[in-house]
């Protein structure tokens, strides 16, 4: 069965593979803004991505945006209540998607198919579909699992460890190309990684649309967030699981609520680990410290344009480099970025936000003395703060446009 909705006329088809895709046509999201762009640009575009079963539909196509989205009943995947719950679904995934897929697109020529991690780039996915559509396959590599998760310690059996670490390099050997988020994560899966010796492995920045930044009345959303005119705040926004240490946060804002009054913290977002660190802040006493687990996209950005500081924060045990998707918002946004890394990211993310963006300052995870330090640099110095927001927007409008990330996929694969 055929069922196309919406086509351009072009010689070129596009079949992405997403884990989310919002509905919502105001959103902006890493992969949204991608697949938003290549349809701009006049490709046939076809997404297929997860509608899980809190959500009570089947299995549909439907016009989105200007394109072919095909949702796929599957289980809980996000926010699921037991591990168990999205273990099923992982499994269960795959022989679904594929079925959606011969189901609704059989005849749909596709020149190329871009995935990416974790998991909706499993082989059991794209192997079938790059046999079956016979076209070339395209990942986006976004997480380095199992290496990321055994530094940590969320996996500690080296059998599971030596399981997963196998069937991370038959996915990665399933793909034609392999898009890395910085130079440094080019650099360790070629040197880590012989198996993929034939496999073009590139930079891509993590890219965005770009936009006017937002037009606020900033003392007017201060005010709606608690704050004043002459606070300090330091925001972080995201995932607050175990890979961002945000302790190391937390032990910054003890620090600071003893000398500075109006240094504040913010963090919005939610995670494995929010629970803990708001009974940790409550038993440090800490009263500049604030958490607002999820806000509307719109009010996200207001806040952070009326932020002033950017906050970035991963943990010391890493050995792979990381290179935290936040980065784009922030520079976006015009904020400055403070930044407490691993060792391994200081080399790679470290450089390139202090040498090459020029949008901000890190220290060691860990550190606490040369944290406070580069905090005070930023606390104290407004002038410097705007030098590198400004930096940091520049590098946004020239180097992280989604329309250049397009390109730069479109014509490696016309190579």
């Amino acid at each position: 069965m055929l069922i196309v909705l919406c086509g351009k006329n072009t010689s070129m088809n596009v079949l992405f593979i997403f884990s989310r895709h919002s509905q919502d046509p105001r959103d902006s999201t890493l992969t949204k803004d991608l697949s938003d762009e290549f349809a701009r640009q006049g490709i046939n575009v076809y997404v297929i991505t997860m509608s899980e079963k809190r959500d009570s539909q089947p299995t549909r196509m439907s016009i989105e945006n200007g394109y072919n989205v095909l949702r796929v009943q599957t289980g809980n995947y996000f926010n699921c209540k037991t591990r168990l719950e999205k273990v099923k679904t992982i499994f269960t995934m795959p022989k679904k998607f594929i079925t959606a897929a011969k189901t609704y697109l059989s005849e749909i020529k596709f020149d190329l198919i871009i995935a990416h991690t974790p998991f909706v780039s499993s082989r059991k996915i794209i192997l079938p579909l790059k046999q079956y559509f016979n076209c070339p396959a395209h990942l986006i590599l976004w997480d380095i699992f199992p290496q990321n998760a055994w530094d940590i310690g969320i996996i500690r059996n080296r059998l599971l460890f030596n399981f997963f670490k196998s069937a991370e390099i038959k996915m990665l050997q399933s793909y034609d190309n392999i898009w890395c988020m910085s130079d440094g994560n080019v650099e360790y899966i070629k040197k880590n990684y012989p198996e993929l010796k034939n496999i073009a492995i590139e930079r891509l920045y993590n890219s965005a649309k770009i936009k006017p930044l937002p037009n606020i009345n900033r003392k007017a959303v201060r005010q709606q967030f608690g704050y004043t005119d002459e606070d300090v705040i330091a925001l972080f926004g995201g995932n607050m699981g175990v890979p961002q240490r945000l302790e190391n946060i937390l032990e910054l804002a003890k620090r600071v609520q003893a000398k500075f009054d109006n240094a504040k913290f913010l963090f919005v977002g939610h995670g494995t680990e929010t629970k803990r660190l708001i009974e940790l802040a409550n038993s440090l006493n800490l009263t500049n410290v604030k958490f607002i687990h999820q806000l509307p996209r719109d009010d996200y950005e207001n806040i952070t344009v009326a932020a002033d500081i950017g906050l970035v924060s991963l943990d010391q045990r890493f050995t792979v480099p990381n290179f935290p998707s936040k980065t784009t918002d922030y520079f976006k946004l015009q904020l400055p970025i403070l930044a407490s890394l691993d060792s391994c990211a200081a080399q790679d993310y470290g450089y390139f936000l202090t040498d090459i963006a020029k949008a901000g300052r890190f220290a060691l995870a860990g550190d606490s003395e040369e944290l406070f330090n580069c905090y005070l640099e930023l606390y104290s110095n407004a002038d410097l703060r705007n030098i590198l927001g400004k930096n940091g927007r520049q590098f946004y409008e020239q180097e992280l446009d989604v329309a250049k990330a397009c390109t730069k996929i479109c014509q490696h694969f016309k190579k």
